[in-house]
């Protein structure tokens, strides 16, 4: 496993549990030695995991950080080798990713993750797999034990896609929550009774019943918990800028994305960008004056 971050070793620690061998390499020592506690090996860098493995998984932040690993990892690629990429990425960049190592003799997936810290922790991740049926079936033992729901969406970069029309609907969600209570709060709506009705009408979704921007109505939420991130504010933004740009190559018009993503800025400037997303709604708020 390459990339122990706040997915990673939570992921890392759900194969080991599972009795799986798990060879590591990562780029800051506190996550390798938490793996290393939790039963995994450590080894020098991609090529070593590669090497030490049958099927290699990579959980990275960026489309460069997964072509640096590639990079690393092809002398170690060949016959018999699997690599899974869990990132979300470009989703041209993880077709060449693709075509690199099969071009090694190795075989290759992309499953990017949906279901955050807490479905890393609980083993249930949905993930949406691009590439060849046979390489998932090969690939499945590993990716079970911290997967709930595998679904295979088609060839190589069709993963990204579904992974960036998932991020942009929750995206939009919880700009649309954030407004909505803000609203509720202003004129002077018990946020209890709001999100009570909610979950129970039309205006039911993910981010209503996991992420209201408002401290101890929901008390499982990042706002109840010092905002903290069951998802970045800054890998949002990073997501929505690539939603945008493929969005532009296919001259698909993505126009709540462009507003949510000037939000998402604000969020970062004002010092938001390593809190939860949903401190987007710390800004509605502050707009607001609530």
């Amino acid at each position: 496993f390459i990339g122990l971050g706040a997915m990673g070793l939570p992921m890392t620690r759900n194969l080991v549990d599972a009795g799986h061998d798990v060879t590591v390499a990562s780029r800051s020592r506190g996550p390798i030695e938490a793996a290393v506690k939790a039963g995994a090996t450590e080894n020098n860098g991609p090529a070593g995991v590669v090497d030490a493995s049958e099927t290699t998984i990579l959980c990275v932040p960026n489309s460069p950080e997964v072509a640096e690993v590639v990079d690393a990892a092809l002398p170690a690629l060949g016959a018999g080798k699997v690599v899974v990429d869990c990132s979300t990425i470009d989703p041209e960049v993880e077709r060449a990713q693709h075509e690199r190592v099969t071009a090694a003799g190795a075989r290759y997936l992309e499953a990017p993750v949906s279901g955050g810290t807490v479905g890393a922790e609980n083993g249930t991740l949905t993930l949406m797999v691009g590439g060849d049926a046979d390489v998932l079936e090969a690939a499945r033992p590993a990716l079970d034990p911290f997967a709930g729901f595998i679904v295979h969406v088609g060839g190589p970069g069709m993963g990204q896609v579904v992974k960036l029309c998932n991020n942009l609907l929750y995206a939009a969600q919880m700009l649309a929550t954030a407004e909505a209570t803000t609203m509720a709060v202003k004129a002077g709506v018990d946020l209890h009774k709001l999100a009570e009705v909610l979950t129970h009408s039309s205006g039911d979704c993910v981010a209503v019943r996991t992420r209201i921007p408002f401290e101890g109505v929901l008390p499982d939420s990042p706002a109840s918990n010092g905002w903290a991130p069951g998802f970045m504010t800054d890998l949002m933004a990073k997501d929505l800028d690539l939603a945008l740009e493929y969005a532009g190559k296919a001259h698909t018009p993505l126009f709540t994305t462009g507003v949510v993503r000037q939000v998402l800025g604000a969020a970062s400037a004002a010092g938001y960008g390593r809190e939860d997303f949903s401190s987007l709604g710390k800004v509605i708020r502050e707009l607001a004056g609530v």
